[in-house]
């Protein structure tokens, strides 16, 4: 119960702020603004902690928000922790980043479970307006 007052506040917090209004200031995963928005997700095949994301997280952002906002996974192994538009390197894993055309927004460095992952996206999703 907890943890839903602290998403709603969130989400007032961000339609405050200038965030969107209505009915999509309820939704914590509201469309993303364009076609040019991505989450990439960089993770290693032995990476515990990115399995866990796999099978606690990726089914609920495939129903709530894969269609706003696609998601792309970067094998950490084959493309190494620098890449093109990232603000800094990738340092733990799974680090999910934030991309507006091309360019690093935000990120979730590591795994907080599911709820936390969401409300962590709501507020990413709000910078890009």
């Amino acid at each position: 119960m907890r943890s839903l007052l602290c998403l709603f506040a969130a989400v007032a917090i961000c339609a405050l702020a200038g965030g969107t209004t209505g009915r999509a200031a309820l939704d914590p995963v509201a469309s993303a603004r364009g076609p040019d928005v991505e989450l990439l997700v960089y993770e290693h095949h032995d990476c515990v902690y990115c399995q866990l994301f796999r099978r606690d997280v990726l089914p609920r952002y495939q129903q709530a928000v894969a269609m706003e906002l696609p998601i792309r996974f970067v094998d950490i192994a084959a493309s190494g922790n620098e890449g093109p538009g990232l603000a800094r390197k990738v340092d733990m894993l799974p680090t999910a980043v934030l991309m507006l055309g091309g360019r690093e927004i935000d990120r979730i460095v590591g795994y907080w479970g599911p709820d936390n992952f969401f409300k962590l996206l709501a507020h990413m999703r709000a910078k890009v307006g």
